[in-house]
């Protein structure tokens, strides 16, 4: 049962694997897809994160968050731009994050994001993946709620949640971390 188990694991990551993967650092606007995925055997950890200038704002508890090692909020300022925010899900492979982490991902981006926590698989902080606009002074209830990350990016063993107001707005955000971090590591 267990190699079963473990073909039926291994044919699912080479099916998710085999749809848009790029050798590259995502690039912006791939098609209408909210997500990139890039493989890489680099396991990173929120320590590579500081030498771009990352600010943590909170660890989030992965109770519930599946095979998640760890998971941060926080800024990051891109080159020329405002602190913009982010949501880090580290894995103990790039395996584990496309196998586990992309339907918890898929979840929390895009037009069609889960915003509310009776909802939500993984319920933790949900209001950090949301924004509320409020309608014009003097109105009730005229506001909306929409998602905060637009998209996200694999990348080795982690799921970067990118703020963006839609996807092509997210996957560049998430590539110039990216990008960040591979000047840093250089």
């Amino acid at each position: 049962m267990t190699l079963l188990r473990y073909l039926l694991s291994g044919f699912l990551l080479l099916a998710i694997l085999s749809c848009g993967v790029s050798d590259d650092a995502p690039a912006a606007g791939q098609g209408q897809s909210n997500k990139n995925v890039t493989p890489s055997d680099q396991l990173f950890t929120l320590e590579d994160f500081g030498a771009i200038g990352f600010k943590v704002a909170k660890e989030y508890n992965v109770d519930g968050l599946t095979a998640a090692t760890s998971a941060w909020f926080g800024f990051w300022r891109p080159e020329g731009s405002d602190a913009k925010e982010f949501e880090f899900r580290f894995y103990a492979s790039h395996e584990d994050a496309v196998l586990y982490g992309t339907s918890f991902a898929d979840e929390a981006t895009g037009e069609g994001a889960v915003l509310e926590e009776e909802d939500a698989t993984w319920k933790e902080d949900i209001k950090d993946r949301k924004y509320f606009f409020a309608g014009p002074i003097g109105s009730h209830g005229s506001g909306s709620v929409q998602p905060k990350y637009g998209g996200y990016s694999i990348y080795g063993n982690m799921i970067l949640l990118c703020e963006g107001a839609n996807a092509t707005h997210s996957l560049e955000r998430c590539s110039s971390l990216i990008s960040a971090l591979r000047s840093a590591g250089s």
